[in-house]
């Protein structure tokens, strides 16, 4: 299993401030100091979401060249710990730039002196260092059944701020990133460096319908290399006129299978893993496998997969791009309108921008609202929920696409220093031809949970409600999936031969 920290951007500059304060001028002084964190939701992948940073007193640390963490100190922070249910984390400085290796002198003391000392919050350990340049390392110290500790180490430690995120990376982590023919039109527009931020971003998009198609495709092609798709549907024919991978041929195979299928092929990255889970994102699989992502799309359709998505990148501090359609018919058209937003930490989220209510999601939960009901005053026999077209959900589908790559590739000097910088959201309205932007909203309102109390809680800031059963598949179902699938290709070899 890999490992990973995330932190918010602005959590960052705050240790930066602090740990780097030593080396101002012609300084060598390394700092220290502590911080709680807690373990996030991911399958795959443990993540230890740092969260409030508790600097040091005076009298707290012994400052010679090097920095010694005194006990005082450290029993302050683990009685806070206890109480919030978190676990410890040490930070230091090193004067060297880049990724830091873990010194002796770090080592006997992150694994003989502290580790031991925070035995009491039943979780690991986690290091951090941060060279002179800002860049993070971070190793987790778990514990042998022997009693014995040892260090397993990060693969990177991601910052997700407002204005974009980055990541940290280990030294053999990844691969160097080789130029590939099939991408050189995309390398020429951003350059090398941007396209390896892009390439290295796990992006889990949610909903392999009408918009998510076209994302998928989108992503793809962009060279995005570890995609997860979730979706629980099978393609059905009134599904044809929207998704991109389908044809009549892929009839009752299920959406992700038949999307994952054809992203593989399309797809232009030299290490492409697709990976299709076919359930709800109210199943604890699919709301764990979407937190082992590093961005999260969303391409639903609902209230109630919305409020589960915000649980997810609010607890585990991901960044979230959501887009929806509204669309008021009758005989004729009377308008249609597509929203498109960034929501995460330190930014408004979903329900403070009233892209769902919480009224909505429990009727949907419980039964009494249908899910998708977003076309406006239809007779209960009227038209079925989910109306869309491929004219309105391509247009979602590429800004989508666009505050993606625009979040991930933008340098520091694309925005000023305002807080509210960047445009991440805007509205369109079709039979107007308007399109309203808005500047970036500050956090969510102050009773907002999402915001404050679940910000960062990772496995605690869970939906108060329980996950769905996951369905079991039977044999039979197996067998006829199965026969589907051949039965699909067999057909489109005999159109090719005709053709």
């Amino acid at each position: 299993m890999k490992h990973r920290v995330v932190l918010r951007e602005a959590l960052h500059r705050e240790l930066a401030d602090h740990l780097l304060s030593g080396f101002e001028g012609e300084g060598m002084q390394e700092e220290a100091c502590l911080a709680l964190w807690r373990p996030g939701d991911g399958l795959n992948r443990y993540t230890g979401i740092l969260g409030e940073a508790v600097l040091p007193h005076d009298g707290d640390r012994d400052l010679h060249g090097n920095v010694t963490v005194l006990g005082g100190y450290l029993n302050r922070v683990v009685d806070r710990a206890l109480g919030a249910h978190a676990g410890v984390a040490v930070l230091h400085s090193h004067p060297g730039p880049g990724w830091q290796a873990l010194s002796g002198m770090d080592d006997d003391t992150e694994r003989n002196i502290i580790a031991p000392f925070i035995r009491e919050t039943k979780l690991p350990l986690l290091g951090l260092t941060m060279g002179a340049d800002g860049v993070w390392s971070a190793r987790f110290w778990h514990e042998s059944g022997r009693g014995c500790v040892a260090p397993v180490h990060c693969t990177d430690v991601r910052r997700i701020g407002p204005r974009g995120t980055r990541a940290d990376w280990a030294p053999g982590a990844h691969p160097p990133y080789v130029r590939q023919q099939s991408l050189v039109r995309t390398l020429d527009s951003w350059g090398t460096d941007a396209q390896t931020r892009l390439a290295r971003t796990h992006i889990c998009v949610v909903g392999a319908g009408s918009v998510g198609s076209i994302v998928l495709e989108g992503l793809a092609r962009t060279g995005f290399e570890e995609i997860t798709i979730i979706d629980a549907d099978v393609v059905e024919e009134k599904n044809l006129d929207r998704l991109v991978y389908a044809d009549r041929h892929c009839l009752g195979l299920r959406k992700v299978d038949v999307a994952a299928e054809h992203v593989r092929a399309v797809g232009t990255a030299g290490r492409l893993i697709v990976r299709a889970v076919p359930l709800s994102i109210r199943t604890e699989r699919a709301y764990r496998l979407a937190a082992d992502a590093d961005v999260i799309v969303c391409c639903v359709d609902n209230a109630e997969a919305r409020e589960v998505l915000n649980h997810i990148a609010y607890s585990n501090c991901l960044p979230l791009i959501d887009g929806g359609v509204l669309v008021d018919s009758g005989e004729r058209l009377r308008s249609a309108k597509w929203c498109v937003h960034l929501v995460g930490p330190d930014m408004r989220c979903l329900r403070c921008r009233e892209q769902y209510s919480s009224s909505d999601a429990r009727d949907e939960r419980m039964g009494t609202r249908r899910a998708g009901r977003y076309i406006n005053g239809e007779p209960e026999d009227g038209p079925e929920p989910g109306q869309n077209t491929i004219a309105f959900c391509n247009v979602v589908a590429a800004e989508e696409i666009r505050l993606l790559v625009r979040y991930l590739v933008g340098e520091d000097w694309w925005h000023d220093n305002s807080p509210t910088a960047g445009r991440w959201s805007f509205e369109h309205r079709f039979v107007d031809a308007e399109t309203v932007p808005f500047e970036h909203p500050g956090r969510c309102v102050g009773t907002c949970e999402f915001g404050s109390k679940r910000l960062g809680l990772g496995q605690d800031g869970r939906p108060p409600y329980p996950f769905l059963v996951e369905p079991r598949q039977r044999w039979r179902d197996r067998v006829k999936h199965s026969l589907r699938r051949f039965r699909r290709r067999i057909r489109r070899a005999v159109a090719a031969v005709a053709s």
